[in-house]
């Protein structure tokens, strides 16, 4: 069975606070003038489910389109259960159960929980969310040389909580998993749909497909894995 693993892009999304969302705006329909329809987008590329590549905070690194197809498709995969809640952090402590299987896998998806408010209470989700906390992000590039990327339910590797610790902060989070600290790196996609993968699934291949345009730092992905 296939399953979408990546939300639809939807002009009422939730974006980090103050970021624009998608527009879409129809520019023809079918009628007896016209024979076609048609319509133009304006994206964000940091809007919905999207991967951020090490050049979004580092600056001499690698884009969405320089990183190799590996980090796109793969067949050794895992789901780790990590539950959080309102602007707590992923730390090194709860990954560090998981090493024998980071160690394994090209992709990790961390599953939080924190999903449900996306819907039933947007603002939560969007202002109060968890984040990956400097030790973890530093942890899994450090240790994990197989391990091309995780994915996350929530909006973003930072979180914009007034009460996370400054330390902890938004650009601070991005850069240990993207390489500013040592250049080796885990990208990440945010603001996955995972809610909806059973509990202690076998999860036999996963592609999370990016658009190819051409000068971005980072881009949505189509996420599909196949389940059994």
């Amino acid at each position: 069975m296939f399953m979408y693993l990546s939300h639809p892009l939807d002009p009422k999304g939730v974006a980090w606070p103050g970021e624009p969302v998608i527009e879409v705006t129809r520019c023809t329909d079918v009628c007896e003038e016209i024979p076609f329809s048609s319509f133009m987008s304006k994206l964000p590329n940091h809007f919905g489910t999207h991967m951020d590549a090490p050049r979004h905070f580092v600056r001499d690194g690698l884009s969405i389109n320089e990183l190799p197809i590996e980090y796109f498709c793969h067949k050794d995969v895992a789901l780790l259960e990590i539950p959080k809640g309102e602007a707590e952090g992923i730390t090194k402590e709860d990954l560090e159960p998981y090493k024998d299987i980071l160690q394994k896998v090209s992709f990790a998806f961390l599953r939080t929980g924190f999903e449900i408010y996306r819907t039933k209470m947007p603002e939560i989700y969007q202002n109060e969310g968890p984040y990956i906390a400097v030790s973890a992000g530093q942890y899994l590039s450090d240790n994990f040389p197989n391990l091309k990327g995780i994915g996350i339910d929530f909006l973003s590797i930072g979180s914009p909580s007034s009460r996370v610790p400054e330390t902890e902060n938004p650009k601070n989070c991005h850069q240990a998993i993207l390489g500013f600290h040592t250049g080796r790196f885990t990208a990440v996609i945010e603001d996955m749909h995972l809610a909806e993968l059973p509990k202690n699934v076998k999860i036999k291949q996963f592609f999370n497909a990016p658009l190819r345009i051409i000068g971005l730092d980072s881009s949505q992905v189509t996420c599909i894995a196949e389940v059994e």
